[in-house]
């Protein structure tokens, strides 16, 4: 049997790997996300979001973070979700309105003080 890409069940998010597989983290689903059409990120939107609840169900069997390689696949997807919704649901484009092309932006978590739990640092340039 040859390996999956996805878990069975699955198998309609596998032409979406190649543009959002290898993004593992914020900044790349940032960078993926600022490189594709509208369509295309579109396209991806309409297809993952009737699904994830079934994604979270199927997910939800595995402990994180030792996922096999599909399960660890379609999580990928899931994250990438997030930055493909704020193209179609709030910007209407894949770039952030009003901000130059090509930007970036830096995310870290940065170790809590006085027990306080974490907190995010955010480094926009």
């Amino acid at each position: 049997m040859p390996d999956l890409l996805l878990p069975e069940g699955f198998e309609e998010l596998e032409d979406f790997l190649h543009e959002w597989g290898s993004a593992k983290d914020i900044a790349a689903r940032y960078s993926v996300r600022q490189s594709l059409s509208y369509e295309r990120l579109c396209a991806f939107y309409k297809t993952m979001v009737p699904q994830l609840e079934d994604v979270f169900a199927h997910l939800d069997r595995f402990p994180y973070p030792q996922l096999p390689p599909p399960e660890e696949r379609l999580f990928t997807l899931a994250l990438c979700l997030t930055e493909a919704a704020q193209a179609v649901e709030i910007f209407g484009e894949p770039g952030v309105p009003s901000a130059p092309p090509g930007h970036a932006v830096d995310i870290r978590m940065i170790a809590a003080r006085n027990n306080e739990g974490p907190r995010v640092e955010r480094n926009e340039y």
